[in-house]
């Protein structure tokens, strides 16, 4: 049993929204230390304070209060504290960010999660900090709360942590953790094995970055007669908002054309939901439920099978009938080798795998793919956290999820900072709310989305050099920084940031290439670039990789190349249109590759939408 002091009992402020994807299943947890000299075990309330101290210097640099000016913080600006919790020598666990925010405190680097995936240390790891210096050893309490506080992570159900357990200096250049290092190198950290899986539980739109819908149209479940099993044909790197800004983008669909995705892993993504009406089989998307396994033939492991028969079964649970289990190719008018021979091969069969139910936790099959609320300009989750940060009470549970007491909460947000409470989160009410908080400025710039002293921390991420001052204050380097920053992402540089630089800048942290955008096809681009279609990144570009690259424009650009490794004036046409599409690159189709194309291949590298 974990005990975790709440936010409010340490008298911990409200912080301000943080936005991003976070999905901490992909990889684990990092452990830190605060480092620099000794700190000695005080008193407990000593320790409250310390870690009150910790989130304002995270939040305002310039604050003191206990610490010294190596203390974490000391020349960055949070949103919040950087940590999800910070564990003291005591063994007292205190509640951060939480389980319900992304991080701070790992870095951005991307970090390998498997043979063929890699994540953002914030975004797919839990910071858990222990409160020691680079001369104490951490207590036996300490060590035993951090590995409770693990097997505690690992067994949420809705932002269950990864089995990855990592110092802070495994996935970023510093002598963090010091003294709990050796204690990860060792496994004793490592909780007891958890019990095999008992569920699936369906990540909903919100949680993987969804965009809205353009426009969704509904069926029945008496309208429901079959169930049909896809691939991507793409690497299993892909992510669901990769396939959907394909299907939004290149292909001009409304949303993501299938009504679920599944992983390797056997993770079940939310797509269009049970009852919308999907674009995935021409003639069939009205009479079948449309499930993709995201990889290409042979690609599909036993985890992502049990997952698609796990789903297949709920389809007949809730429509009350037997649907029939087919796949792409073998549907009337369909003419594909979709989902390939391997998971052909498995529906024919039977589809023969562990049977694992659908969990609790699964969205309702009457949300019509993304649930309630306005979506637009600031997600479920940020809205509930929004809610909660101007003292509603109770508060709401920050999952994603819209229902009765989040609509209930905006509306009570609405009337409080003055606009109509109609329960949608529109531009005015986001205008609104900016308005009341203060967006930590006294200055310019777009403000809306993201306060100027975070701007200006994301520009010095970047590595801006000279760094802004991080003072809140907008003025010509701001300015100037965040127009860097915008060039670097790939959208347009006017200096505002707005919603497309907001994800643009997460795509590039979370997903992107970090690519200097100078128009050299050099062997970082080139790594790059096989990381996307899904062949060896060695950063040689041989007929290997151009077969992938045209098989990849086939999938995606429907470019009709012939796969030969000769990478012609057609096959560049099709990487032009590409490029046009999916980063709006502006090129002329002209055929030759030259600096500006592989200029715009750099961009939409960076934003992820390759």
């Amino acid at each position: 049993m974990v005990t975790i002091i709440d936010r409010s009992v340490w008298k911990a402020e409200p912080g301000r929204p943080v936005e991003g994807n976070w999905d901490p299943q992909k990889g684990g947890v990092v452990i830190h230390h605060m480092g620099g000299g000794s700190h000695p075990p005080d008193s407990g309330l000593h320790c409250y304070g310390m870690v009150k101290d910790i989130q304002s210097k995270h939040m305002d640099p310039g604050l003191r209060g206990w610490l010294p000016d190596w203390a974490p913080g000391y020349l960055e600006t949070y949103d919040d504290i950087a940590y999800n919790f910070v564990v003291c020598q005591h063994g007292d666990i205190f509640e951060g960010r939480g389980l319900h925010v992304r991080p701070a405190a790992n870095g951005t680097r991307s970090i390998v999660v498997s043979r063929a995936e890699s994540v953002g240390a914030n975004e797919g790891f839990y910071a858990i900090l222990g409160l020691l210096g680079e001369e104490d050893q951490p207590s036996a309490s300490m060590r035993a709360s951090i590995k409770d506080l693990i097997e505690y992570l690992r067994e949420h159900r809705t932002y269950p942590a990864g089995l990855m357990i990592r110092g802070h200096q495994d996935v970023f250049d510093t002598q963090c953790p010091g003294n709990l290092q050796p204690y990860v190198d060792n496994g004793s950290l490592e909780p007891p094995a958890p019990p095999p899986a008992t569920s699936v539980t369906i990540i909903s739109r919100s949680r993987w970055g969804a965009r809205p819908p353009v426009a969704h149209e509904r069926t029945t479940w008496s309208a429901r007669t079959g169930f049909t099993v896809h691939y991507s044909a793409g690497p299993t790197t892909q992510t669901p908002r990769q396939i959907q800004n394909y299907h939004m983008d290149a292909n001009g669909w409304s949303d993501i054309g299938y009504n679920f995705l599944v992983d390797a892993g056997g993770r079940a993504y939310e797509g269009r939901g049970w009852l919308t009406v999907g674009a995935h089989a021409s003639g069939h998307n009205t009479s079948h439920v449309g499930v993709c396994f995201i990889g290409r033939d042979g690609d599909a492991t036993a985890a992502a099978k049990s997952t698609i028969r796990a789903l297949y079964r709920k389809a007949n649970e809730l429509s009350g009938k037997t649907l029939t289990p087919t796949y792409h190719g073998g549907l009337p008018g369909n003419s594909t080798s979709c989902p390939g021979a391997d998971l052909r091969t498995w529906v024919q069969n039977g589809m023969d795998a562990d049977d694992i139910p659908i969990g609790d936790d699964s969205p309702p099959p009457s949300d019509g793919g993304g649930g309630g609320g306005m979506t637009s300009v600031r997600s479920v989750s940020a809205q509930q956290r929004a809610v909660n940060a101007l003292g509603y009470s109770p508060a709401l549970d920050v999952d994603g999820i819209w229902g009765p007491r989040t609509d209930a909460g905006v509306r009570w947000l609405q009337g409080r900072v003055g606009v109509t409470a109609d329960g949608l989160w529109g531009p005015a009410t986001e205008a609104a709310y900016t308005a009341y908080v203060g967006g930590g400025t006294s200055g310019g710039g777009m403000t809306s989305v993201r306060s100027v002293i975070s701007q200006q921390s994301a520009v010095n991420s970047l590595g801006y050099a000279p760094p802004l001052d991080v003072d809140g204050v907008w003025g010509p380097r701001t300015d100037a920084g965040v127009r860097w920053l915008q060039g670097r992402v790939g959208v347009t540089v006017d200096g505002l940031w707005g919603p497309a630089t907001e994800r643009a800048y997460y795509s590039f942290v979370d997903g992107g290439a970090w690519l200097t955008v100078d128009g050299d096809f050099g062997p970082a681009t080139v790594s790059a670039t096989q990381r996307a279609i899904g062949t060896p990144a060695d950063g040689v570009w041989g007929p290997a990789s151009r077969r992938a690259l045209q098989r990849h424009l086939n999938r995606w650009a429907h470019a009709d190349l012939v796969v030969d490794g000769d990478f012609g004036p057609a096959s560049v046409r099709a990487l032009q249109r590409h490029l046009n599409r999916m980063g709006g690159a502006g090129l002329d189709v002209d055929g030759a590759w030259g600096t500006s194309t592989t200029t715009a291949l750099q961009r939409t590298l960076n934003r992820g939408r390759f």
